[in-house]
């Protein structure tokens, strides 16, 4: 290689092949012509190719770049772009604004900064690295530095100011000769700074994992990954099939003793289990006109032996005779000793014991013939053994409509022999003969008993009843068997499959709430007799507590152990494990959208308080990681959670049946022969998206949150292992983080900051907002943008704007769910999109001028600000505040709002919220009145996602491109996207993503007009 080397040198090798090694440690001068390959990883790499580049005259530096991925194309582009403007800047910077002539000057005099690893910065390196970082700083933007000098005449000195966001916030001052060696000290002074204070890496390269907090992750934490992914790796829309845990009742796996337990459902029915059960609560079924309310109670324990034969005939008779469509002996057979369902149902006496007798009377009716006219009365109910299914029947007593079965035929002909009803009969079922002398029975059909108890159906009572059904029906005696129960005994048998599901879903509702009990020890648990009756109806659609989610300070001062009797009921949790997919009165959706918005404030809240010193990117990776479906899918499986999740409806009977019986299991002989032809996991197994898991235990926060109060929420956040509570070491909390710079903490300050506060005339933005701040430091850095150099004594706004962000989404959240009880998860997303959307926040913060507060020094941002805020359609020079404010409010969502106004907009909530000691309603109290005017019309009606919704009517993509805006030399994304009825509509933005959104809003918006 080295020889390889030596000949390029001395150019008897004119073409060189190389790997990266080439961009530093090898010194290869006057290359005419550099040739690129692969994509440089950073600035730095950029330049260090590109310097080898070094020929006098024409040198060229070619990178090429992959264009089969667009929008990879795109961002190599406009990162190349942001390079190239960071090489003229040190160009500038450091070459064409001497007055002196600096050009000859010798930079090899100034020491270079020799880190203990053996690298060597040189003064040229270090203002290449400077420029690199601010580039970092700007999260793609460039916030250069600011360098300025002190003296006309030598010694000069050199002021190096670093942009808001940087944690050096102390200036750099440099004296020298000349100001070009004062400049590159500096920045050889500030690369040293930042590489002692962990922002450069070992390399002492600017260090892209800045945004990774160093967090030790607790070692179960790394097994579980581990142990998750050995096998391939997992997706939050990965399927996972579970067990269903209402097959498995009562939960004890101990031998089975004689000694069984007999619990009361109503006066009449009642059922036998091995273990005596928890107290369940009372629930409602809903029957046609009316709602039932069951309490189960204990009676006595029992000697199974003495009744176990009775018990399972009777078991058996319901489920294989009554309920005669359950796929019994197909899929399913009777085992109780093996059932993980172990429960017998039984009738009872007035005194309370298992009424055998009228339990054997039932059974006995299996296949009972009826033996002549005497027997029929019309309590009882019938069924004519040649159909093939039990269609059952009353009779009717009614003598004007008697026939004999003598009497003319008068239905549809079949055959020509068939004169009278008797012919027709005996030739419907051959081998019978009918006697002609005797009546035939008048009858009546009995619609299909409902065997769903389980929520409200409504009934036309037009259709309830069909012909069939109203008009008589004759029958000869012969034909005629006892139907399984009459009229008194099936009114109470059919609602037995409802009333199980119930008590095996509360059984492990009750389970969920002593876990949750004895885990969080912030409140006892409540006797079931103390909660109200279950409904299984939406908790939120029906809450009258005119406190939920009140607004009052959110301090963790108020943690202590004093016990609370507010906890979560029955009736929530069943709606915090229940997916829409089970087809309930309620679903988990809301409360997990509540969960949602509630966990992303209290992990801001936390790691705000725990990483003083972290920035907000960093924080909002950290927080990324916390509320990420990965991580609370491992709490599910670490809290053993998974279980409890109710994801399939309930089938009783037919093709589709997926409920297994008491005392059943699935025969396995069975199971191989029809594998293919039934889907027999159905019975004990759910298949759900591992996001299923996440949402229930953000649903499970939501229903502490509207059951409990903050701090019995936070605590149960902690016992799921969040990171909500911002312990020290010493088990205390931590310390709200200074908003001040580390370097303004002395005695003074207070006056520094107030002096400056006037300067700036702040109080203009107090006015505007009716809140006086305690702490004016606060105001300052809410709007401080990261390029500042004008304010030195606060942080800029980003670790507010962080904060802020989550505190607006909350209080916009709750103020939806306080105020509209039925709305939909789907519409509870679309207003909160709308009321926190950037350009709603840009536009309020323009229209009442407080953008020009905002103390930065960048030209582009003064450019985008200077553009938006001068449009005259958007912001009429003659128009009222209150004029403008009520306009279209599709406008007020312009996607071309620069961002950095609504980031000011939340750094002001988050600024508010602190210095008001984390009071909701103060913060609540100053931006209503800035929402008002559109937060009642975005509720009735809010502007709807327009991608969603364009395409929620059919409309599709017909082609997306790039085109170059040579005015303003940027590639810009073009998507063109065509309605159902053929109209196209054309947007364009910085990516693929915007131009969508773009041309979607165009086509909505043209939609509406029409």
């Amino acid at each position: 290689m080295r020889e390889t080397i030596k000949n390029f040198r001395l150019a008897k090798v004119n073409v060189l092949i190389a790997t990266a090694v080439i961009e530093e440690g090898l010194d290869i001068p006057q290359c005419d012509l550099v040739i690129r390959f692969n994509k440089p990883n950073n600035f730095s790499s950029y330049m260090q190719s590109k310097g080898r580049a070094r020929a006098k005259q024409n040198a060229s530096y070619i990178l090429f770049m992959d264009a089969s991925n667009i929008d990879a194309y795109n961002r190599d582009q406009i990162e190349y772009q942001n390079y190239e403007e960071i090489e003229k800047m040190i160009q500038h910077g450091f070459s064409l604004d001497e007055y002196d002539d600096d050009s000859n000057i010798d930079l090899s005099e100034i020491p270079p900064y020799c880190p203990s690893n053996g690298l060597i910065i040189d003064a040229t390196r270090a203002a290449q690295l400077i420029m690199e970082y601010c580039v970092l700083l700007g999260n793609g933007q460039i916030f250069p530095p600011r360098f300025l000098f002190h003296g006309h005449t030598n010694p000069y000195t050199c002021i190096l100011s670093m942009p808001a966001n940087c944690p050096v916030r102390d200036d750099i001052q440099c004296t020298s000769k000349r100001k070009k060696l004062a400049k590159y000290k500096c920045c050889l002074e500030m690369v040293k700074k930042l590489h002692e204070q962990g922002e450069f890496n070992e390399h002492c390269l600017p260090n892209r994992n800045l945004t990774l907090l160093k967090i030790d992750i607790k070692i179960e934490n790394q097994i579980f990954q581990l142990v998750d992914e050995l096998f391939e790796k997992k997706s939050e829309n990965s399927f996972e099939t579970f067990s269903k845990q209402i097959t498995k009742f009562p939960l004890k796996t101990n031998q089975l003793s004689t000694n069984w337990h007999l619990y009361q459902i109503n006066n009449e029915l009642g059922f036998v289990v091995p273990y005596e059960l928890m107290k369940l609560p009372r629930f409602n079924l809903y029957e046609h006109d009316k709602i039932t309310i069951i309490e189960v109670l204990y009676l006595k324990s029992i000697n199974y032996e003495q009744y176990q034969n009775q018990l399972k005939d009777f078991c058996q008779y319901l489920f294989e005779y009554v309920f005669d469509d359950m796929n019994i002996n197909k899929i399913l057979k009777f085992d109780i000793e093996n059932s993980t369902f172990k429960l017998l149902p039984c009738l009872l006496t007035k005194t309370g014991d298992i009424d055998c007798n009228r339990m054997k009377i039932i059974c006995n009716r299996k296949n009972k013939i009826i033996q002549n006219n005497s027997e029929l009365n019309d309590t009882e109910l019938y069924y004519p053994s040649h159909l093939p299914d039990k269609r059952l029947y009353m009779h009717i007593s009614d003598k004007s409509l008697l026939k004999q079965a003598s009497a003319p035929w008068d239905q549809k002909i079949l055959s020509e022999n068939i004169k009278t009803y008797a012919d027709y009969f005996e030739y419907k079922v051959p081998n019978v003969h009918i006697r002609r002398d005797i009546n035939l029975v008048t009858m009546r059909g009995v619609k299909k008993t409902r065997i769903n108890y389980l929520k409200e159906t409504f009934i036309n009572i037009d259709k309830e009843i069909t012909d069939s059904e109203s008009q008589p029906v004759y029958y000869p005696i012969e034909f005629l068997c006892y139907a399984p129960l009459n009229k008194v005994d099936l009114e109470i048998i059919y609602k037995l499959p409802s009333i199980l599901v119930r008590i095996s879903q509360l059984y492990r509702i009750e389970r969920l709430r002593k876990l949750f009990a004895d885990n969080i020890k912030y409140y006892s648990l409540l006797d079931s007799d103390q909660m109200p009756t279950v409904t299984f109806n939406d908790c939120l659609r029906t809450n009258t507590n005119p406190s939920l989610l009140p607004l009052i300070p959110l301090i963790y001062d108020n943690l202590s152990l004093n016990l609370s009797k507010l906890q979560p009921s029955p009736d929530i949790l069943f709606q915090a494990i229940t997916r829409r997919s089970t087809d309930e009165k309620t679903d988990m959706e809301n409360l997990e959208i509540l969960g949602d918005c509630f966990l992303k404030l209290t992990v801001s809240m936390a790691l705000y308080h725990r990483h003083p010193l972290a920035s907000a990117g960093a924080l909002t990776v950290e927080k990324a990681k916390q509320i990420s479906n990965e991580n609370l899918y491992r709490i599910a499986v670490q809290k053993q959670l998974k279980c409890y999740l109710n994801v399939m409806k309930i089938n009783f009977r037919g093709k589709d049946a997926n409920w297994l019986p008491p005392g059943y299991i699935i025969n396995e002989i069975e199971q191989m022969k029809n594998n293919y032809e039934f889907n027999i996991k159905r019975y004990n197994n759910q298949y759900v998206k591992r996001k299923a898991f996440a949402d229930m235990i953000e649903a499970f926060i939501g229903a502490f949150l509207i059951s409990t109060n903050y701090i019995i929420t936070i605590e149960f956040m902690k016992w799921l292992g969040l990171d909500v509570i911002p312990l020290n070491d010493n088990n205390n909390i931590m310390e709200i983080p200074s908003i001040l710079c580390p370097c303004n903490k002395n005695n003074e300050i207070n006056q520094i900051v107030e002096k400056f506060y006037i300067e700036q005339e702040f109080f203009d933005i107090e006015n505007v907002i009716k809140y006086k701040f305690n702490n004016k430091a606060y105001l300052i850095a809410a709007f401080t943008h990261p390029s500042s150099f004008t304010n030195r004594l606060t942080n800029c706004y980003e670790r507010l704007e962080f904060l802020g962000d989550a505190v607006l989404d909350f209080l916009v959240t709750r103020h939806i769910f306080a105020n509209n009880t039925n709305i939909t998860p789907g519409r509870v997303t679309d207003i909160r999109q709308d009321l926190s959307n950037n350009g709603r926040l840009a536009y309020i913060l323009v229209k009442y001028r407080l953008h020009t507060k905002i103390l930065h020094n960048s030209p582009d941002l003064f450019g985008k600000i200077s553009l938006y805020a001068g449009d005259d359609e958007l912001f009429p020079k003659d128009s009222l505040i209150d004029n403008q404010l009520s306009k279209d409010i599709d406008q007020w969502a312009d996607s071309t709002a620069p961002k950095a106004l609504a980031d000011v907009f939340e750094a002001l909530v988050g600024a508010i919220f602190l210095d008001s000691g984390k009071c909701l309603q103060t913060v609540w109290n100053v931006i209503e009145p800035l929402l008002q005017n559109y937060i009642d019309r975005s509720i009735t009606d809010p502007n709807l996602n327009p991608v969603r919704t364009f395409f929620e009517q059919g409309g599709k993509v017909i082609l997306e491109s790039t085109k170059t805006d040579t005015d303003k030399d940027i590639i810009i994304s073009i998507c063109i996207i065509e309605t159902v009825n053929g109209c196209q509509f054309e947007g364009c933005g910085a990516n693929k993503k915007m131009a969508k959104a773009d041309a979607c809003r165009n086509a909505i918006k043209s939609m509406m007009q029409k």
